[in-house]
């Protein structure tokens, strides 16, 4: 098959094809999000196992660990002080946990509670699961992180984005970018590859009910 004599449609059709049934990827990139930037080094799986970093311009960086449905987050005092304000808590009160939880893994928690920046491992699970109705036009043949690939456009709601796609082995795509407004990108990588996802040790983590309680009025 020689992707690159194919109509924009049908390269679209077995790009999803091909990260659909992917097991796992490896996503390193930075997007705009709720108006502040958030750059991410992860690796996802289908089961919802997730291990990287997420950091958000405005609220820092996150360390994030997912497996076998229990998930971790940790992160230094100035992200968790950061994190705590802009999540309703006093000065005092974020700095008085932000000082105890530093650098110590948080877990216990559900997916509502999360900083919206750790739920990253969730968007790239479900990434693939959707068709949608975009309009996707063909653009021109290139190289991309070193692979030969087929630029596409797709724009969806009036958002256009572009799609490089590799035109050798497998149709992967291996990045996806935006040049309107805030530009942004993704480079997707260690396509089925295995990773392994470290448990914290027992004495680096704190039960999301006892960080829970350093959040009440004094």
């Amino acid at each position: 098959m020689v992707l690159d004599l194919l109509s924009a449609d049908e390269i679209a059709a077995k790009t999803h094809s091909a990260m659909a049934a992917l097991s796992s990827v490896r996503v390193d990139g930075s997007i705009s999000l709720d108006g502040q930037r958030i750059t991410m080094h992860l690796s996802s799986d289908k089961r919802g196992n997730c291990t990287g970093t997420v950091s958000g311009s405005a609220t820092g960086a996150l360390e994030i660990r997912r497996t076998g449905g229990k998930g971790w987050i940790r992160a230094d005092e100035a992200t968790w002080r950061k994190q705590l304000e802009k999540g309703g808590a006093s000065p005092q009160q974020a700095a008085r946990a932000a000082s105890l939880f530093k650098d110590r893994f948080l877990t216990g928690f559900d997916d509502q509670q999360m900083p919206e920046s750790a739920a990253m491992c969730n968007v790239i699970k479900g990434m693939f699961e959707d068709t949608g109705e975009d309009q996707v036009s063909k653009g021109i043949a290139g190289r991309t992180n070193g692979v030969k690939t087929i630029s596409l456009t797709s724009v969806s709601d009036g958002k256009k984005l572009v799609l490089h796609v590799a035109t050798e082995g497998t149709p992967y795509l291996i990045r996806m970018e935006t040049t309107e407004g805030d530009p942004g990108g993704m480079d997707f990588g260690a396509f089925d590859k295995p990773f392994t996802v470290e448990v914290p040790p027992a004495d680096q983590v704190v039960d999301f009910s006892v960080f829970k309680e350093q959040l009440k009025p004094a």
